[in-house]
């Protein structure tokens, strides 16, 4: 890489950067501030553009902060939490994390421990459907289907 090359990566890294971060810091300038979804997209598309500037100079730069905008956008939820592909998908996508605790509770007050009610689909909330599936002569699948989410009664 000549003085050049190196020069215009530099400027889309830095370009990149400072844009990224202000616009996800920015609330002075926005009627209402940014949800976590709209920061985990500034982020993403921030990295993304680095990562591409590096890799690729300024074009690198705009694809990277394009792909990094829309994983950011699409890989995270309302909070801009990641989303985990761990997580059971039901007819119309992802359950909410509402929808997971409810569970979670619903599972807790039946005797079957799911662990604390946080809204993340981890071991012990899978094995807890597991089990609560079992003793209710439902398919063993660890999901929050439609009738486990009935047998459960739990509110969506």
């Amino acid at each position: 890489m000549n003085a050049k090359q190196f020069a215009r990566c530099a400027g889309a890294v830095s370009l990149a950067l400072a844009l990224s971060t202000a616009y996800a810091n920015d609330t002075t300038n926005q009627s209402r501030p940014m949800t976590g979804k709209e920061k985990a997209t500034a982020i993403g598309a921030g990295t993304g553009a680095v990562a591409g500037a590096v890799v690729g100079g300024p074009v690198g730069a705009v694809v990277g902060g394009v792909a990094g905008g829309y994983i950011g956008n699409k890989g995270t939820d309302a909070n801009g939490r990641v989303t985990s592909t761990e997580s059971p998908r039901t007819s119309s996508g992802m359950p909410s994390d509402n929808t997971v605790a409810n569970a979670q509770n619903a599972l807790n007050s039946q005797g079957y421990n799911a662990g604390s009610a946080d809204g993340r689909m981890g071991p012990n909330t899978r094995a807890a459907i597991m089990k609560f599936q079992a003793d209710k002569n439902l398919p063993q699948t660890g999901a929050l289907d439609a009738p486990t989410l009935n047998a459960l009664n739990a509110p969506r």
